[in-house]
């Protein structure tokens, strides 16, 4: 098979060690007869222009190698919505939450989870799908609006190679503690009633896996995967000095289901749309997007993706 894998080469605190990982998954792949290609990004966006021309040039799996945002990158090259898709999404963890790999049971040894793969099977998924602004935006995890896309915002001026783990989680407990989150609009509608229902809410969160990772990891309430044909929605009511450190209590208690200001739906699509005052940020896949409005729908058999 034609392999090409794709990495970032700026991303990252081990880089020499990153370049001597790709090497041996390059050289492990072609022992076992495959054609591999390594191609490095050279700026923001540039993963999906490269996975969109691996495809047209006859590429029969596409490696994203690095995190959450690398994965993200190459999904918008190829996704694919009103056609068969061809290529097959493969997914080399070498980022710090790497909450994708983690959720389809990969190793996160990178040449440990090459092989797992390339001895895998492919797998059609769904894809969620964000609208704003004339834009479109495809998702594997999650999308939200509120505080989650209030943290991607504030991460933009960071360094995201220099943050380790605890530095992250220290930054995200001072914009919670500090930040005032206004209520919006969501309309969402029930997937199975076809009901449309309407809340104010400080917080919107489309979760297509069980465990968001470290300190988030029990915030999604472990019930969703990317296999589910619809969207698993978690709807946060106001006001935020509360609901927000409940949140987080009750997840990690396990106590979700008690919450009273939290709310699961399985949707179909749903809104957002602003209130009083500036309007909230929204991400996808922890990638910064904009500001509300923005809607999300899902979108079925839209990636081919490779699970070991």
């Amino acid at each position: 098979m034609r392999c090409i894998l794709i990495h970032n080469p700026a991303a990252g605190r081990k880089r020499q060690g990153r370049s001597e990982q790709l090497r041996q998954i390059v050289e492990a792949l072609a022992s076992l007869g495959h054609q591999v290609e390594l191609l490095a990004t050279t700026a923001p966006g540039s993963a999906a222009i490269l996975a969109r021309d691996a495809v047209s040039g006859g590429a029969e799996i596409v490696f994203a190698c690095g995190g959450d945002g690398t994965v993200h990158e190459v999904i918008q090259g190829l996704a694919c919505e009103s056609c068969e898709t061809s290529a097959v999404l493969g997914i080399i963890p070498l980022g710090s939450a790497n909450a994708l790999a983690r959720n389809l049971r990969l190793s996160l040894d990178p040449l440990k989870a090459a092989l797992q793969e390339i001895h895998g099977r492919p797998r059609t998924i769904s894809l969620g799908k964000v609208a704003y602004g004339g834009q479109t935006r495809y998702f594997a995890a999650m999308a939200g609006a509120g505080p989650d896309g209030a943290l991607a915002y504030s991460l933009l001026s960071a360094s995201k190679s220099s943050l380790g783990r605890l530095a992250y989680y220290l930054h995200a407990a001072r914009l919670f503690a500090t930040s005032r989150f206004r209520a919006f609009e969501i309309e969402y509608t029930d997937a199975a009633t076809g009901d449309t229902c309407a809340q104010r809410a400080v917080g919107a969160m489309a979760v297509r896996v069980n465990d968001l990772g470290g300190l988030f990891s029990k915030l999604a309430g472990r019930q969703a995967t990317i296999q589910d044909a619809n969207l698993r929605l978690l709807v946060l009511s106001p006001p935020a000095a509360l609901s927000l450190p409940l949140w987080f209590v009750s997840g990690w208690l396990n106590l979700l289901r008690l919450n009273p200001f939290l709310r699961f739906a399985d949707v179909t699509a749903f809104s957002c749309r602003p209130g009083s005052g500036p309007a909230p940020h929204f991400q996808a896949d922890g990638e910064w997007l904009g500001r509300i409005p923005m809607r999300v729908s899902i979108v079925p058999n839209a990636l081919r993706l490779l699970l070991p």
